[in-house]
Parts: C-alpha cells; sequence; structure tokens
C-alpha cells in the first residue's frame, strides 16, 4: 500500500510541474568502479588548443533552437575522456544551449552518455565535488560557435571508440578516441558577459554500467536475458512441467528445442541449468522441486548439446533467488523457471516465425507514412516517423523522430513510458515519462529498451528519460532507442507502445 501512495504522489507532483528529486545523483567512487581523474588534471594545463575537425556534423532541432553541431574525436587526457561538440546557432536570437541536453533539468551539458557497444557498457557524465564535469549556462548567439564538452573516466586504454549518445542530436557512432590536449573554448565572453571556463578534470569520476538486453519469445516460453556477464535463459516452468512436477510436458519440446539453437549458436563452452521456484509452499520442498526440474532439463539437453562439447553444472536456488518480488501470480510466474546460463552475446540464431500481432487500442501506421497522434490532455498533435535503424554488434540502434504537425506545440511527457513500476518491477517515478515504454517485436518476440543499473534495484533505460520539454510547431526531436539485436538477416522490425502507438515495417539497414 505504501508503495502505491508513493507511487500517487510522484506521479501528482511530475503532472502538475512540481519539483520532484533529481534524476541524476552523485555518483558513488566506491560503487561505479572507475578510479577518479588525476589530481590537478585541467583542460588548460596545456594552454588553448585548436578544436580538432569534426568527424561527424549534423544539423539538429533542439526544441525549436536550430543547431549545427560537430562531434570532434573524443580526446583522452590522463585519465579521463573528453567529449566536444563544435555547436553553432543558426535561428534567429540567442539559445541557452546545454539546458535542452541536460540529464538533470538545468542549464548543465550532462544528459550525453558514451555507449561501448563491444564491451556492453554506458559511460555517464563525470561529477566533482557534486557536480558535473561539463560546459553549464552558456549562450550562443545566432551564427556563434561554441564547443559544449563533458568528461568521462573510467574508459580502458584499451577502448578506441565509443558511441555518442545525446539528446535531440541522436547516436553519433564509433567516434575515435584520440590522445591530445582537450579544445578550450573561447575567451571572450557570451552575450550575458559570462566567460566559458575550460573543464577542470580534476577529481572527475563518472558511473559506468553494464548494459542489459531482454526480450520474451511468448510462442514458446522463452526469456532471454544477456549482459556483459554472460547469457541467461529462462525456460517457463509452467510450459516445462505440469504443478508441482519434475516430469517434462509434451508442449516443453519447443521451448527445449529453441533455448538448444540459441546455445549450439554461442558455440561450445560451460553450461550452469538451475532451477528456481516462487515462494509457494515449503522452502524445503521448493529447494527440492528446483533440483529435480533443472536435472529434467539438463537431461533432456544433454541429447543436442552433448558433455563433451557443453560441459553442465546443474544448481538448485528453490526460491531464494526471485526474478521479481512476489506479489502476485504473475510475479510468482515469471519466478517459476530454469535458467540455462552461458556466455554469448544472447542473439538468437533462428529466424522469427511470422506471427500475427498482438491486438492494440492504439494508432497503427507503417514506417513509410508514420503515424499520427493527437496526444491526451490538448497536449498537441504529433506524427512518430522511424530514423535509422542500424545493427551495432549484439544491439540494434533505431531513432524515433518526433514531429508536431499541429498549430500548437506538443509534449509527448508520459505518451511513451512504462508504469511507474517498471518491467523489472522496480519502483521508478521518472519511467513514466520517457521513452522506456517503448518495445520491438519480431515475429513472437517481444525485445524491450537496454538497461543498466545506475545504484542497486535502480535500472534505467538506455533511452531518453524525460520527454517533458514541449515541441514547437513544425519541429522534431529525435529519441534514441537501443535493442537486443534480431537474428540476422532481418529486414524490418515492429514499434510498439501497448494501446498507443505501433509502427510496423521498420526497415534495418
Amino acid at each position: 500500500m505504501m508503495r502505491r501512495l508513493l507511487a500517487a504522489l510522484a506521479a501528482g507532483l511530475l503532472l502538475c510541474g512540481c519539483s520532484a528529486p533529481s534524476p541524476s545523483s552523485s555518483p558513488d567512487p566506491a560503487s561505479s568502479g572507475p578510479a577518479p581523474a588525476a589530481a590537478g588534471a585541467s583542460s588548460s594545463s596545456s594552454g588553448p588548443s585548436l578544436a580538432p575537425v569534426p568527424i561527424e556534423t549534423r544539423r539538429v532541432d533542439a526544441g525549436g533552437d536550430v543547431l549545427t553541431m560537430g562531434v570532434g574525436p573524443l580526446i583522452r587526457s590522463g585519465d579521463v575522456v573528453v567529449l566536444s561538440i563544435a555547436t553553432t546557432l543558426e535561428s534567429a536570437g540567442s539559445a541557452q544551449v546545454g539546458r535542452q541536453f541536460s540529464a538533470s533539468q538545468t542549464t548543465s551539458f550532462d544528459g550525453a552518455r558514451l555507449v561501448d557497444t563491444a564491451g556492453r557498457r554506458v559511460y555517464l557524465t563525470a561529477e566533482a565535488g557534486g557536480n558535473c564535469v561539463c560546459t553549464t549556462r552558456v549562450r550562443i548567439d545566432r551564427g556563434e560557435t561554441r564547443p559544449l564538452q563533458a568528461a568521462f573516466s573510467g574508459v580502458p586504454a584499451t577502448v578506441t571508440s565509443l558511441s555518442v549518445m545525446l539528446p535531440y542530436a541522436g547516436v553519433f557512432a564509433d567516434v575515435p578516441i584520440v590522445a591530445g590536449p582537450v579544445p578550450a573554448p573561447p575567451t571572450g565572453p557570451d552575450s550575458l558577459g559570462r566567460t566559458q571556463e575550460p573543464l577542470d578534470l580534476t577529481g572527475a569520476v563518472s558511473v559506468s554500467a553494464a548494459l542489459d538486453a531482454y526480450s520474451d519469445r511468448s510462442d514458446v516460453g522463452l526469456r532471454t536475458r544477456s549482459g556483459a556477464d554472460g547469457v541467461d535463459l529462462n525456460l517457463d516452468t509452467d510450459v516445462l512441467f505440469k504443478l508441482d512436477s519434475s516430469q517434462l510436458t509434451a508442449q516443453a519440446g519447443k521451448t527445449i528445442a529453441a533455448a538448444v539453437a540459441d546455445v549450439k549458436a554461442a558455440g561450445a563452452g560451460p553450461l550452469t541449468v538451475t532451477g528456481h521456484t516462487d515462494d509457494s509452499g515449503s522452502t524445503a520442498h521448493n529447494q527440492t522441486l528446483s533440483k529435480q526440474r533443472a536435472e529434467a532439463v539438463a537431461t533432456a539437453i544433454t541429447g543436442p548439446l552433448p558433455d563433451a562439447t557443453w560441459p553442465k553444472t546443474v544448481a538448485a536456488k528453490g526460491e531464494t533467488q526471485p526474478a521479481v518480488p512476489n506479489t502476485d501470480a504473475a510475479s510468482r510466474a515469471r519466478n517459476r523457471r530454469v535458467t540455462i546460463s552461458f556466455q554469448g552475446d544472447g542473439r538468437s540464431a533462428a529466424q522469427r516465425a511470422k506471427t500475427t500481432l498482438p491486438k492494440t487500442t492504439g494508432a497503427v501506421g507503417k514506417a513509410a507514412a508514420g503515424v499520427e497522434v493527437s496526444l491526451p490532455l490538448h497536449r498537441g498533435t504529433i506524427r512518430f516517423t522511424p530514423g535509422r535503424a542500424r545493427l551495432s554488434g549484439p544491439f540494434l540502434q533505431l531513432d524515433l523522430i518526433a514531429t508536431t504537425v499541429g498549430p500548437d506545440k506538443a509534449t509527448i511527457h508520459d505518451f511513451l513510458g512504462q508504469g511507474v513500476f517498471t518491467a523489472r518491477d522496480e519502483f521508478d517515478p521518472y519511467a513514466r515519462y520517457g521513452a522506456a515504454g517503448i518495445r520491438l517485436f519480431d515475429g513472437t518476440t517481444t525485445s524491450y529498451s537496454l538497461d543498466y543499473e545506475l545504484h542497486p534495484g535502480d535500472h534505467r533505460c538506455l533511452c531518453d528519460r524525460l520527454l517533458s520539454r514541449p515541441i514547437p510547431p513544425g519541429s522534431s526531436q529525435t529519441l534514441s532507442l537501443w535493442f537486443p539485436a534480431p537474428p540476422p538477416a532481418t529486414k524490418s522490425v515492429t514499434l510498439d507502445v501497448p494501446d498507443k502507438l505501433r509502427l510496423t515495417d521498420v526497415p534495418i539497414s
């Protein structure tokens, strides 16, 4: 009851525009891993330096402010990597840049994230003394160019490129990392008389986290969770076994076959087969049942996966490691599972079977035409169209373009979000107000956005977290999405927000 009251209170605060706790928090160096920058490091330690030649230049509509943004190579300075984006205002007047690219709803350029697809990690903007190590409170006049900069620590020396993810601008893929001095900002003041100071890298500490991918094959009762530490295939025991039984059912064959195909695609290596139950019944009974079910699955897969190539370890956890809290029948069903764990990227080997999509009461359209939606509470009208969709290692990176088509500004707000109790059953009052509710259909498989654990029990979607800024008439906003990659040779996918929005036939380049 208390959780629901907290949810209602947080949602009410956000809807009424009242202040709420900042979605970002100071990182805990002990839990985040990366070491702080070397003491005394500063972007100005080598004196003024010329900005590097941009790797990619892009025209960006940032809430009505039209910018040209040139991403240069990432600069490694000591233990820190610095992102520097040469930013020119093309529209009339002047603009307080930084606020559009802020994760904390301030004027700080702290919303950039660096994504290591090969290492399956994300790096957040560094902080020092509770403040972001980034550009803050910079105003640019029309035609003027200034660098927007942010520091990141903990990037291994062996990493030579990263993808830059930026609100409104999308993803700049595979930006190289080079050693050298950090570009210094102009020495002259802006139109308000403020001087843009060089970044002080002293004590800069980033939070970095492993990226997790999750997909659900409803046709065979197989859920896949893949991360930096390997792959877990969760086989639904309600499909495999009858109630309180460890004898495989006739329907179990399809689930076992699907799991075997994915294991084979990852190649030879050891497997761990672990049984889990919900909290119904006694602890001792659940421990025994989980062991018997794990043994039954291990025996069933030994034929197609011989021990000589795939040595197996059987484990039993009973009710001690639930996937989600045992709060209702649906959560208990998720906890009744047998898990096959192994090393790999989690990408399924088999092409998805064509199937009828789940019914929806939302707006539906094909990718080429897009979908036009009148947002609730008179928040305007937006046409959603897919942007670039490309494979990046074990992931699919896809852009969704939101364009205001009516005469008034439009605010996405909670239209693309999920509930305040997320798919992981974690309480997150901000989950409603971003793009975390967008999922991907590929045949009978539903995939969810990549996420990462910011703090224990606090997972964040690798997507736009807050979509509370209005989009002016005629303007567009790029939303960057990341999903687990579909099987090879997949030509198109479907984007879906339950009973709100569906885009079919989204091509993969």
